[in-house]
């Protein structure tokens, strides 16, 4: 399912209002909830900034019109901390360019789906929707603390970086998780937590509250358990699959809590190397679960769509065993009705048919095992049904064959090398012989490649209209090409100057 899936709401409606006013209720929160991680060690902005995850989410969910929602929340967080003004407009601003920066990228310039279940998704995510969008905000927000002297000139590269990482660190876990929250509540399908996942839940929570809880961790002898949990998310990631979103989050929310009030394995001496091990310990998280979780959909999605095309192929399968099955009993039928009246009539051409009708049947049997057939061989086949009929008609048919475009009477051996369907060429030629009125019949048999098509055609005397007689033939020509090529194909019958044409268009098909 694409994103965007409430943009049809008007931006100036009621409707719109009261999400815009439920979406500032969730960016103020997710501030606040940042605001407790802001001062990790005396460093200057929050290693994990939980609003801008939210409220990416937030565009990429209901679409553009909600942008409110960012600008009038992080006003109202901002100055609930007490912040200058000028920082709190500057701030609103950052995040609100910052958010409409990543979804114009995901949905306006890549066809991003908010499901993420492939893994094409979860790279616009790491590469469209996280970096971007939160460099500018990171320079909006860092020239608003240098104009409130917060911050001195000089430390502009410093300030940016730490607002970029935070933010970006947050869209990484906190959008998927909004997303796949969306979705549930979309869906109309609470996931049922069975005994097991709550088991998971608990002993992902303990290992890394044990892991995080001791006073400077890395430290001591305890410090390889507070990475214990990788491992886990990485289980949960094939388990849950989307779900592990959920697990992601309490991971880094209860990290980076510890970190903040100096708890933990992340602790350094140097306030700027905790910040990093901080920064890298949830980026290592969150893009392994997002890659796996995509990989184990993606997957799982694959051999889904291989199971249908394998049923479709045996479907079609059926379908022409079917056709054929219908095809060669008729055509045995036709032939049998024709010896029968030479029987009496003439019984040596009668015995030339039945010696020619074994050779007529020897090809098709032989042909009509395989899914395609060269031309040559049809035409062979042809040639001798046309040959028991004139025997039948005492000469009263006539057959003039153009193979390709070489004028001289012989065919050309590239379209003789083309592969066709068994039998189907051959109909057409029945019914134009069966349906051409009274008297001589001429028939003008064609074959020629054009591009990457070959055009088969017969002509034959008489006057095609609505209501005439297509036979059995025809029906089952039409239904064999549908069922071989589907939309690539294509057969249409008419009239010309010279008579009724049959045309058949195949894509060319060679070795």
């Amino acid at each position: 399912m694409r994103a965007e899936n409430g943009n049809h709401v008007p931006f100036l409606s009621v409707r719109n209002a009261l999400d815009c006013f439920a979406g500032e209720t969730g960016v103020f929160a997710l501030c606040m909830i940042g605001q407790a991680f802001y001062k990790v060690s005396g460093t200057l902005a929050a290693p994990l900034w939980p609003s801008s995850g939210f409220a990416l989410a937030l565009l990429l969910v209901g679409g553009w019109r909600l942008f409110p929602a960012i600008t009038f929340g992080t006003v109202a967080a901002t100055q609930t901390f007490g912040d200058a003004p000028l920082f709190s407009l500057a701030g609103s601003l950052g995040n609100t360019l910052e958010s409409l920066t990543g979804w114009y990228l995901m949905t306006r310039v890549f066809d991003f789906s908010d499901s993420m279940t492939r893994l094409r998704d979860v790279a616009l995510l790491v590469f469209a929707g996280a970096p971007w969008g939160t460099l500018l905000s990171a320079l909006v927000c860092t020239l608003g603390l240098v104009a409130t002297g917060v911050v001195p000139p000089g430390n502009i590269p410093l300030s940016s970086l730490l607002f970029w990482t935070g933010n970006l660190l947050g869209i990484l876990v906190f959008t998927p998780l909004v997303l796949r929250l969306a979705a549930v509540v979309r869906e109309g399908t609470i996931p049922r937590l069975q005994r097991g996942d709550l088991a998971w839940t608990f002993l992902l929570v303990a290992v890394v509250v044990a892991g995080f809880s001791l006073n400077r961790g890395a430290h001591t002898g305890f410090i390889a358990v507070g990475y214990v949990s990788f491992p886990i998310v990485v289980w949960l990631s094939l388990v849950w699959r989307r779900n592990v979103t959920v697990a992601l989050a309490i991971v880094t929310v209860l990290m980076t809590a510890f970190t903040a009030t100096g708890h933990g394995p992340l602790i350094r001496y140097d306030p700027w190397a905790t910040y990093a091990e901080m920064t890298v310990f949830i980026a290592v998280y969150a893009l392994s679960c997002l890659v796996i979780m995509a990989a184990v959909e993606e997957l799982d999605y694959q051999s889904a769509l291989a199971a249908e095309n394998r049923i479709a192929a045996a479907r079609k399968e059926t379908e022409l065993q079917s056709i054929r099955s219908t095809l060669n009993p008729h055509f045995l039928f036709n032939s049998l009705n024709i010896i029968k009246s030479l029987v009496s009539e003439n019984p040596d051409a009668a015995r030339t048919a039945v010696v020619s009708l074994a050779d007529l049947l020897r090809i098709s049997l032989a042909s009509t095992e395989q899914k395609l057939t060269p031309l040559s061989s049809e035409l062979s086949l042809i040639r001798s049904y046309l040959g028991i009929q004139s025997l039948r008609m005492e000469n009263h048919l006539e057959a003039t064959f153009e193979i390709g475009a070489s004028g001289n009477g012989e065919d050309d051996p590239a379209v003789g090398a083309a592969r066709v369907p068994p039998m189907l060429f051959h109909q057409m030629v029945e019914n134009a012989v069966k349906h051409s009125p009274p008297g001589v019949i001429k028939l003008l048999i064609s074959a020629r490649m054009e591009g990457d098509r070959l055009r088969l055609s017969v002509i034959n005397p008489g006057h095609y209209g609505e209501k005439s007689p297509a036979g059995l033939g025809l029906s089952v020509l039409r239904s064999q090409i549908q069922a071989l090529f589907g939309h690539e194909a294509s057969f249409r019958i008419g009239n010309t100057p010279a008579g009724v044409e049959a045309v058949l268009s195949l894509p060319l098909i060679t070795g």
